[in-house]
């Protein structure tokens, strides 16, 4: 397949996304009708889920296009050109999946301080999926590392003017002020771009450090407010016991796969059967589950240095 199909899809992806914001509302209205007499969808049924339309349509067109570039055999002499390719992909999917719960957030579909732990939750493993994906050139994590530089960059300038992407400081902030952006949310894209460059496909502690601090943390928040109202630690009275219970859970499974998707592709080598290597990762999801209860510390610094620390110890 050549490159040029795809640019055609992107044109089309991007014509189509600018169309969607410039139809008139009687004719969106008649487009949902027969979009779901049609077809038997309702992707068009509200305004969020047009908004969601509107931003992924040109993102899966630029997305297309760095697939294609890998299907010619272009990465496979040009290893630049291949790295590149991946982080427009990992950049395309990084936006996608930040305007999609955005959007939910702003539009009042979903409380704010749910889209923020669910953004917690898939943005850095969504990253780290793609790692395997990078050749094996010395510039590969520099050119990766441009993904979280770029959402850092972002988060700062939304912390600093706020006015400049109301919707990224509701979704990502506690209580919506844009100072609360320039700690948690940035430190968490300042973690993956130490991770990045410093733990780059050479050994599994990066990634159990990014694991355990994105999944293990976010679910902690998530099921903790929905379940976690009854039992409380005695030690850590905002903190509950479905909370770290989901927290060890989700972050031992989220690890052990991302661990096994590494492997698969070659980019470490782990000395363990697959039931060792579980049985140590749900081990330091507990000790990282504990450190999480622990007060005056910030999660996205303990969690991820102690997650580093054991798995360099006890999986490397």
């Amino acid at each position: 397949m050549g490159v040029w199909p795809p640019l055609v899809v992107l044109w089309a992806c991007c014509r189509l996304g600018t169309g969607l914001k410039s139809v008139s509302p009687i004719r969106a209205s008649q487009r949902r009708r027969w979009a779901g007499a049609a077809h038997g969808s309702r992707l068009l049924a509200s305004a969020s889920s047009q908004a969601i339309l509107e931003k992924a349509v040109p993102i899966a067109g630029l997305a297309a296009v760095a697939w294609a570039a890998t299907q010619d055999g272009i990465v496979l002499t040009d290893p630049l050109v291949r790295d590149v390719g991946c982080s427009l992909v990992a950049a395309a999917g990084a936006v996608a999946w930040l305007k999609i719960w955005t959007s939910l957030a702003s539009s009042g579909k979903i409380d704010s301080r749910l889209s923020r732990k669910i953004i917690h939750c898939g943005s850095a493993p969504l990253f780290l999926v793609v790692w395997p994906l990078y050749s094996a050139s010395p510039t590969a994590p520099l050119v990766a590392a441009t993904v979280p530089l770029l959402n850092a960059l972002k988060l700062a300038a939304a912390g600093l003017r706020p006015k400049s992407d109301e919707k990224l400081v509701a979704a990502v902030s506690r209580s919506g002020s844009a100072t609360e952006v320039l700690s948690g949310p940035l430190i968490y894209c300042c973690v993956l771009l130490a991770a990045t460059l410093f733990g780059w496909r050479s050994s599994p502690a990066a990634l159990v450090a990014v694991s355990q601090m994105a999944v293990g943390d976010g679910l902690a928040d998530i099921v903790g407010r929905r379940f976690g109202r009854t039992y409380k630690w005695p030690f850590a009275p905002d903190k509950s016991l479905a909370g770290s219970l989901a927290f060890v859970l989700g972050a031992t499974l989220a690890t052990f796969a991302l661990s096994r998707w590494f492997a698969l592709f070659g980019c470490f080598h782990l000395a363990l059967d697959p039931s060792a290597l579980l049985l140590r990762v749900f081990l330091i999801s507990l000790a990282c589950a504990f450190v999480e209860l622990l007060p005056g510390l910030d999660d996205n610094i303990s969690v991820p240095l102690v997650a580093a620390l054991l798995a360099h110890f006890f999986i490397y």
